[in-house]
């Protein structure tokens, strides 16, 4: 590919694309900054499998030959002889079973290499064998090197004891930086929906106003619905201006969907006249008439 003098938005399923081909993003052609997500991930799984289609018969080979030899054996010559992007490859091959039994046998740091250069979707049997507190290892090494998009790609298809392991190992700000870049599907929404009080709470203490308005950008209001219920009125006040200073009037709408009437209530007193003339035609009847009544 040609080297494009325009730099290209860092669209995150375009770092995974420049990350298969050994580019910087900058180098890819700039109009793959305007090629839908999915698009994007079809041309990354379609490169890749044009690079390993020759090599496919000998990965297999690999895979069929770390299956007779002893785990510990097998993990010492892969983590010795196999670099990790090649390793990513043999592991599409391998039996969930002995996929399970392998990873405990390599040190967590290759592991994580592994996971970089792997198709989750690809290889979503032998991802899913791996056990739930090891996904959790591998995640907080992950997100210690801010890898966020191989996170958002591998939340797609753990299960939900392993996305549960990893979401745990997350920061307020690694959460910050993973949801932008997550598809959401049920196992996703339940783990969210039910992430413990110490999180949350962490959530709160941990991010400022500014980053509390990306998250609630971020979320749709049933998913942050939990963040504000932990929230007091100050912060609240603080997320509505700064929502409204955005011009986000349709954020700040769905914001006050999950509000509490008495913060509902504290927020809308704190909204200009003019921007109040804006959100009116957003707001629910309730709201409006919650509205009148402040008036």
């Amino acid at each position: 590919m040609t080297a494009q003098a325009a730099s290209v938005p860092t669209h995150p399923q375009l770092v995974r694309v420049a990350r298969l081909l050994g580019v910087e993003v900058e180098q890819l052609p700039v109009e793959l900054a305007t090629v839908p997500a999915d698009d994007l991930r079809t041309l990354h799984d379609q490169i890749g499998e044009a690079i390993h289609r020759g090599a496919r018969a000998r990965f297999a080979a690999v895979a069929g030959l770390a299956a007779k030899l002893p785990a510990p054996a097998a993990g010492r010559l892969a983590q010795t002889f196999l670099p990790p992007v090649l390793a990513a490859r043999v592991c599409e091959h391998l039996e969930p079973a002995r996929a399970r039994d392998l990873v405990g046998r390599v040190s967590l740091p290759y592991l994580a290499d592994i996971a970089v250069a792997l198709d989750p979707v690809g290889s979503r049997e032998v991802v899913r064998a791996i056990p739930a507190p090891r996904v959790g290892e591998v995640a907080r090494l992950l997100l210690e090197r801010h890898e966020y998009v191989v996170m958002a790609e591998f939340a797609r298809v753990v299960d939900e004891d392993a996305l549960v392991a990893a979401l745990e190992a997350a920061s307020p700000h690694d959460l910050l930086c993973v949801v932008p870049l997550l598809e959401w599907n049920d196992t996703l929404e339940r783990v969210v929906a039910h992430l413990p009080a110490e999180q949350l709470d962490r959530i709160v203490a941990e991010l400022d106003h500014e980053e509390l308005a990306d998250l609630a950008l971020a979320l749709d209001p049933v998913r942050f619905g939990p963040v504000i219920a932990r929230v007091d009125e100050v912060t609240v006040t603080a997320l509505t201006r700064i929502l409204l200073d955005r011009r986000e009037h349709a954020a700040m709408a769905r914001l006050a969907a999950v509000l509490p009437v008495e913060l509902l209530s504290a927020t809308l007193r704190v909204v200009p006249p003019d921007e109040l003339d804006r959100l009116r035609p957003l707001l629910t009847d309730a709201q409006r008439e919650l509205l009148a009544g402040l008036s």
